[in-house]
């Protein structure tokens, strides 16, 4: 059980322009990236709340608990962070990476409201050392309007599609980011690229959106294969799944990079001691 901590936790939330671009994919392989770099506990809450697929990906048939188990406690604001820990799914037995399932029944979607999910993520803020958000793409629901006022941070994701980078960023983030003050978070933008591409590069999208560009990301045909099968945990382990979104979020986490500097210290470090000891004994 994780153990609560007086600093609250880093919250990121990930939020597509348009529905099925991948932005769940790049949600969950980017918080098991984190928990692989940094050793910290993760908090992955998806905040779907129509239908979530989530648990089909990893290759969980029947999830011990999810958010709509929760909602009773949620309605109490009575949820604990014992409580919230045993619902979490943990990813794999060698990270500190734990995923709570989203609502799985469409016709239950309104019963949340946005101060049951605030409470929730208040609670796994102070539980988890990370927190990441994974919401649906349209902002008239509570969970994508909870997590985007609570949240310290967003990444936007969109396609090179014109309807994408453009119409639908404008329907959406551009109407209601007023709303709730979306230029007071740190802003980032991302663009998936699919088999078949679109018409416009990457550029083009950026000039559209607002924040800081990351890396374009491609999802390789392999990917594809691997969520049909609902082993996406076995290809990002695996050949060239393994590397994907390993430098990724170096970007939008600037202390990654100083973990890895770190390491790499104390790698020079064993090496020099282990070159001189080598040198003490030929003498």
């Amino acid at each position: 059980m994780p153990t609560p901590t007086e600093q609250q936790s880093r919250l990121l939330t990930f939020i597509g322009t348009t529905p099925n671009i991948g932005t769940t994919l790049l949600a969950l392989a980017a918080s098991v990236r984190i928990a692989e770099q940094t050793g910290k506990r993760i908090a992955y809450l998806c905040l779907n709340l129509k239908s979530s697929k989530l648990h089909r990906y990893v290759g969980v048939d029947d999830p011990h608990a999810s958010l709509d188990e929760l909602l009773p406690t949620l309605r109490n604001e009575d949820l604990s962070q014992e409580q919230l820990h045993r619902a979490m799914h943990r990813y794999h037995n060698q990270s500190e990476l734990y995923i709570l399932f989203g609502n799985r029944y469409r016709e239950t979607a309104e019963y949340y409201g946005v101060e049951e999910l605030t409470h929730l993520i208040d609670t796994a803020r102070k539980a988890y050392d990370y927190v990441i958000l994974d919401v649906n793409a349209y902002w008239d629901n509570a969970g994508t309007i909870s997590a985007l006022l609570e949240t310290e941070a967003v990444i936007l994701t969109t396609t090179g599609a014109l309807s994408h980078f453009q119409d639908d960023y404008i329907a959406w983030a551009g109407m209601m980011g007023k709303h709730i003050q979306l230029s007071s978070k740190k802003l980032y933008h991302s663009v998936i690229k699919h088999r078949g591409g679109g018409l416009y590069q990457s550029r083009d999208c950026r000039e559209q959106l607002p924040g800081e560009a990351l890396p374009e990301v491609t999802i390789p045909p392999t990917l594809y294969e691997a969520l049909d099968r609902g082993e996406l945990k076995q290809w990002l382990q695996t050949g060239e799944g393994s590397k994907w979104l390993t430098h990724y979020c170096k970007v939008f986490l600037p202390e990654l990079k100083h973990i890895e500097k770190s390491k790499m210290k104390g790698y020079k470090l064993r090496w020099l001691h282990a070159f001189t000891a080598g040198l003490t004994k030929t003498k």
